[in-house]
């Protein structure tokens, strides 16, 4: 999966090694939305699940609060170490997702199903008692749901603490401690992921993405793109358009 793809999922790497004999040879990363993490796949057997986020906003906040929390708990990305119990019935549930995903009758609420039993064995094995309420997490979680909402219309600082509440210097502080980025930086990856998945899909212009991503100006458009990726929205276009 590309990188402009995966960053619009949670991902759960699952490997195992047998030469590892710590742990019983199993280890998982947990990689959250908007992050697209480098793991090394050398010499290692095991499986992705990836899946959205609408696989989790119909159920209750508190639950995709925990989820958001086991995710990024330890900053970029979460990496765990499994016991045989928590093995056990991860490897059971994951047989079962597996096999309802690949039957031509499968049903998208008993994957759903499977899936939030599946993270809730995660939360539950993780040990870091993720039940008990977090301020600064639950800002982080708040944050994302509003700049997934507005960031095409709105990257100003002001903007978002005032929809939470705190003060600008609050939040930037609260978002470096927890996801080591700023408030601004996080703005500008995700208008980078929103123009990469728009340039990759070939259906618009550089000129009416800009203008979509609420640039006024396409060559203003162009000059953040290469600021903040190093190429121009062009050399991306071509570079993909020839894979």
């Amino acid at each position: 999966m590309e990188t402009s793809q995966r960053v619009h999922f949670f991902e759960i790497m699952w490997f195992k090694n047998d030469h590892d004999i710590i742990n019983k040879g199993h280890q998982m990363y947990l990689i959250p939305l908007y992050r697209s993490e480098k793991i090394h796949f050398e010499g290692k057997q095991g499986c992705v699940l990836a899946f959205k986020r609408e696989y989790l906003e119909e159920d209750d906040k508190e639950f995709a609060l925990d989820v958001f929390r086991l995710f990024n708990l330890h900053g970029q990305y979460t990496s765990l170490h499994l016991d045989d119990d928590s093995i056990e019935t991860l490897q059971y549930l994951n047989i079962l997702i597996e096999k309802e995903y690949q039957n031509p009758m499968g049903s998208y609420l008993v994957i759903k199903s499977l899936l939030k039993v599946f993270l809730l064995n995660l939360i539950r094995a993780s040990q870091h008692g993720f039940l008990n309420q977090d301020i600064h997490q639950k800002r982080v979680y708040q944050f994302i749901m509003l700049m997934d909402e507005h960031y095409k219309k709105e990257r100003r600082a002001e903007f978002y603490a005032s929809k939470m509440g705190i003060s600008e210097k609050r939040i930037n502080q609260i978002l470096k401690e927890k996801m080591n980025k700023t408030l601004t930086q996080l703005l500008h990856e995700r208008v980078v992921v929103e123009a990469d998945r728009m340039l990759i899909s070939g259906e618009l212009t550089i000129k009416e993405i800009a203008f979509d991503l609420n640039f006024e100006d396409p060559a203003y458009f162009s000059r953040f793109y290469k600021k903040q990726t190093g190429s121009s929205p062009e050399e991306f276009k071509k570079l993909n358009a020839c894979l």
